[in-house]
């Protein structure tokens, strides 16, 4: 590999890293502001849901139009619309007040900042990067990700540190000092999103994406040149049958079925949710006042951890025995969790630092096997998976039922285990974990080959 090639593959990761890292503090914030809003009383427990799940919410918003838009203004340009978008985001949260609008506002455009990024960077990496470093792009994806959730946990321990711990007493944390600190875990994160922006600036367009505008220009080319000539009815004739390369194609259909599956089943798990109400159940769990926040990050940081390992092996091992591998653990996981939270809610176990150590092995055994396996394993599927011809609109699909999932269950949490109890929240997520097994036992591997090898995996067998 030449040094020049070497030097722009190392810039790409470079981005991708940012990126992911984007992501991450996207959804890793609220996890540290949430128990402060909810200790000012500012919103009721489901306006804080609403406002904890709107940011999914805005990623649905982005799912509905990142495949048109990415084919329409090419990658590199919605990757710098993305970090635009969440640079606007930030100062619209902080600077809301008690208006609940401007919150929602505010959080949607994060939510829509990271569906862009989710849906275009994997895509962008596919479609650059050579086959043999696919994998450790996308690994660089996921452990920027984790380095995001982790950044937001460790800020929100120095500022429970700082300003005092969310669910201490008014004579010993005043509002005002709680009002500033649910502020500052939003402020900082503007300084990655510039670093972004200005990085992606300097990001070469996807060759796939020119090569398809290419193509489309050639074609109309080829239907005006048809038109005046005496071929035009066998011209036009190929150009119907290069067209009706529809998504009821078993080539197209069977990878988008299995893609969607993974995506929805990525979220009905309940990953979304752990994570960003992981203080409030670790305080539930028995760690009081800040030592909520050390679990916070104590998990987020094995997550990053374990998805720098992942990165590692996924190119080696392959990304199905992985999933497969990850999916169970995980699944142990979830109902150990839900173990634990129901002696506390139905058997009259008191909630206690040695709970909460349980729960915190528990949630370490969840977040070790969900970094392994689905964590990284999520995005190669997506991008690998999905033909050329389909694979930005199929993408946005996916993601669509990804983000709409997440957004359900994220702006429903609160109400859900007040009426039913934090223990039934996550065994229904081991139940999603067990159907998550059984779905990638159909997944093939796609380890090491190029695009075109992936497509004809599906395509039916002649005799």
């Amino acid at each position: 590999m030449k040094q020049s090639s070497r030097v722009s593959i190392r810039y790409l990761l470079a981005i991708a890293g940012l990126g992911g890292l984007l992501y991450g503090v996207d959804f890793g914030v609220i996890a540290a502001a949430s128990p402060y809003i909810k200790a000012l009383r500012l919103f009721t427990d489901a306006e804080l849901s609403w406002i904890v799940g709107a940011v999914l919410f805005g990623g649905i918003v982005s799912s509905l139009t990142a495949g048109m838009l990415a084919e329409r203004f090419g990658r590199k340009r919605m990757i710098i619309a993305s970090a635009g978008l969440f640079l606007v985001a930030i100062p619209v949260v902080c600077l809301s007040g008690h208006s609940l609008a401007a919150m929602l506002v505010g959080r949607v455009l994060q939510g829509m900042s990271a569906g862009y990024m989710s849906v275009v960077m994997p895509m962008y990496l596919t479609e650059t990067l050579p086959a043999e470093m696919r994998g450790r792009g996308t690994g660089v994806f996921q452990f920027c990700l984790g380095l995001g959730l982790v950044a937001a946990a460790a800020t929100g321990y120095l500022v429970a540190r700082l300003y005092g711990a969310a669910d201490a007493p008014a004579d010993v944390v005043s509002a005002a000092a709680k009002s500033a600190a649910w502020k500052v875990n939003f402020w900082w994160t503007l300084a990655p999103v510039i670093a972004l922006l200005l990085g992606a600036l300097r990001l070469p367009e996807s060759p796939v994406w020119m090569q398809s505008v290419k193509l489309k220009v050639e074609s109309v080319k080829l239907r005006v040149a048809d038109s005046k000539s005496e071929n035009a009815a066998s011209g036009n004739q190929t150009i119907k049958q290069s067209n009706n390369q529809t998504l009821l194609r078993r080539r197209y259909v069977v990878p988008f079925l299995l893609a969607v599956a993974v995506l929805t089943l990525n979220k009905t798990t309940g990953m979304s949710s752990v994570t960003s109400y992981s203080v409030m159940i670790f305080q539930k769990a028995g760690f009081a006042g800040a030592l909520g926040n050390v679990g916070d990050f104590a998990i987020k940081l094995t997550n990053l951890v374990v998805t720098f390992v992942a990165a590692a092996l996924i190119d080696r091992v392959g990304r199905t025995r992985l999933l497969k591998i990850g999916t169970a653990g995980m699944t142990v996981g979830l109902a150990a969790i839900g173990g634990v939270l129901l002696a506390i809610e139905r058997f009259g176990l008191e909630p206690s630092a040695t709970t909460g150590l349980v729960c915190l092995a528990a949630f370490f055994v969840m977040q070790v096997f969900y970094a392994l396996g689905p964590g990284i394993c999520v995005w190669l599927v997506l991008s690998e998976l999905m033909p050329t011809r389909i694979r930005a609109n199929g993408m946005a699909i996916a993601l669509f039922m990804n983000q709409f999932v997440a957004w359900g269950l994220a702006s429903s949490f609160l109400p859900w285990v007040n009426a039913w109890g934090w223990a039934s929240m996550f065994f229904f997520f081991a139940a999603n974990g067990i159907l998550y097994f059984i779905v990638s036992l159909f997944i093939p591997e796609t380890k090491g080959k190029s695009l075109e090898e992936l497509e004809r995996l599906f395509e039916r067998k002649k005799p």
